[in-house]
């Protein structure tokens, strides 16, 4: 099972930030067991949900600072910090704002926050490999998939650059 954890990016501003949301759904299939009679959004799905819209951002903010350089895939490596302030129950659709806050050759990181209805649940901060797209990760089918997810997602976004 692959685990699409961003609906749609609202806005990102290469190099800086990010804006994305995530609705959540009764009918997710991972509120099945999570947890029965009290469905609530697993932290880590959180986490994901950051990292996937901070790789996004990194992506792009790559090729921006390094036009020269392969296109590159970002690794999530390391959760520093992640702080739940409440939960998130299907039915709550999650804005994520993202910051980059370091890019270079080989790592980036940074820093995400989620929100339902303005109310802050999340704080997160992340750090990831860089890894060139000429090491194939996911074969032909998980490339063209990867594809398809983002120009989902970020259809009809609006884009900064520095």
């Amino acid at each position: 099972m692959r685990f699409y954890l961003i609906d749609k990016v609202l806005e990102i501003n290469i190099g800086k930030s990010i804006k994305g949301i995530k609705c959540w759904s009764l009918s997710d299939e991972i509120f099945n067991d999570h947890f029965p009679g009290f469905p609530v959004v697993p932290g880590v799905l959180l986490v994901e949900s950051a990292a996937q819209l901070l790789g996004i951002l990194i992506a792009k903010s790559f090729q921006n600072e390094y036009p020269d350089k392969e296109e590159i895939y970002p690794i999530l490596s390391m959760i520093h910090k992640a702080k739940f302030r409440d939960i998130v129950v299907p039915g709550d659709c999650c804005e994520i704002t993202g910051t980059l806050k370091t890019i270079d050759y080989t790592r980036a990181s940074g820093s995400a926050e989620v929100f339902v209805e303005k109310k802050l649940m999340a704080q997160i901060e992340l750090s990831f490999g860089l890894v060139s797209k000429k090491i194939n990760l996911e074969g032909k089918y998980g490339e063209r998939r990867h594809n398809e997810f983002l120009g989902v997602v970020t259809r009809n976004m609006s884009i900064l650059k520095k």
